[in-house]
């Protein structure tokens, strides 16, 4: 039988996998910027949403920060680690919190994604804003703002058909399932 931290820390590893090819691969520039929007952003946001915190911010934050240190962005890093990671958990708890509440329709669910990705996204921005300026200074900062509010919001424009798709074949229930524990059965003994 498969106990339930294998099965988390398995969806845990794969959602970090995707999170890291979702931003390395499939990138959607931002003109006039040296930022893009990618579909890393959307797994962020999944994996709170998918996941317990704790899996969550692990996923988010090792894919997000192999996709950094792999694409050459090293500097970036460790905060990336702890922001997406971050990201993650805030969506998570947000969307849990919204869609959750009385019956989930598929306009409940749409307006969790919507809250939850602009939740996650303020804690982003944030974040990069902070580390851009210790880095670079306040101007700096201050002109990366525009394009990580785009990249928040494209990452989760990208997520909501996906989470609806999801949604629609019952998979995000399934898959908070797999997160619970699996009923034992007693077996009656031998004579």
């Amino acid at each position: 039988m498969v106990s339930i931290k294998n099965r988390m820390m398995a969806m845990a590893g794969v959602l970090a996998a995707l999170a890291m090819i979702g931003t390395m691969i499939i990138q959607i520039p931002i003109p006039l910027t040296k930022g893009f929007i990618h579909i890393g952003d959307s797994i962020v946001y999944l994996c709170g949403i998918l996941l317990s915190p704790a899996y969550a911010a692990a996923a988010a934050g090792i894919g997000s920060a192999l996709a950094d240190v792999l694409s050459g962005y090293l500097l970036y890093a460790p905060a990336t680690f702890v922001i997406k990671a971050a990201d993650a958990v805030v969506a998570g708890f947000v969307f849990k919190l919204i869609a959750r509440k009385g019956k989930r329709t598929i306009s409940r669910t749409f307006i969790a994604v919507i809250v939850a990705v602009c939740a996650g996204g303020v804690v982003m921005v944030c974040g990069y804003f902070v580390y851009e300026a210790v880095l670079f200074g306040g101007l700096a900062a201050i002109a990366a703002l525009i394009p990580n509010i785009i990249q928040a919001g494209g990452g989760g424009a990208i997520l909501v058909p996906i989470l609806l798709a999801l949604d629609k074949m019952n998979l995000i229930d399934k898959m908070s399932q797999m997160a619970k524990p699996v009923p034992q059965i007693a077996l009656a003994p031998k004579e």
